[in-house]
Formats: structure tokens, C-alpha cells, sequence
């Protein structure tokens, strides 16, 4: 179960702000939390846990790097399949 308050991608709102009403802002939804719901239980397919030491702009520069490398993988993987079929294609244009 994720956990906002937990997440690498949670930006906490310094204790100065003026808003006092919410805790911070998730980086890759762009939500408000208030205080109390910071670290509820929920569904989130993008969790990830926090990596002490790193701020949340290194973990969101870590997300969005990781997931454009999973879409071009899955879009050189297709466009690989392609190739092939149009090889296959060709092959069998010739031989006929």
C-alpha cells in the first residue's frame, strides 16, 4: 500500500507556508494532501519508496528518465516487429 508521506515523488510544503492547510504536493499527479492524509493508506500505481538523502526533484528527474526508457524500449521492441514482418514480406514476395 503506498503511502504519500513515504514517497519519493511527495514535495512537503515548508513549515513557514502560509497555507497551513494542506502537508505538500505529489509531484506526478499534482494533488494536495492535508496533514492527515499524508501517510493513508491508497492505490497508486507510481509509488515508489523515498531514497534517503535524495530530495523529490531528483526522485521525479528519476521517474519521468525511467519512464521515457520503458516507452522507447517498448517502441523499438515494436518497430523491431515490424522490420521482421516486412522482411518476412519481402522474402515471400521474392520467392513467388
Amino acid at each position: 500500500m503506498a503511502r504519500c508521506g513515504r514517497c519519493g515523488l511527495w514535495q512537503p510544503y515548508p513549515v513557514d507556508h502560509k497555507e497551513k492547510t494542506f502537508g505538500g504536493v505529489c509531484l506526478w499527479y499534482q494533488t494536495r494532501l492535508t496533514n492527515q492524509e499524508v501517510f493513508n493508506k491508497r492505490e497508486c500505481p507510481d509509488f515508489f519508496e523515498r531514497i534517503p538523502n535524495y530530495s523529490p526533484g531528483w526522485h521525479f528527474d528519476y521517474k519521468v528518465k525511467r519512464t521515457e526508457l520503458r516507452t522507447a524500449y517498448k517502441e523499438a521492441r515494436h518497430g523491431q516487429l515490424i522490420a521482421y514482418v516486412a522482411l518476412f514480406f519481402s522474402a515471400l514476395g521474392l520467392l513467388f
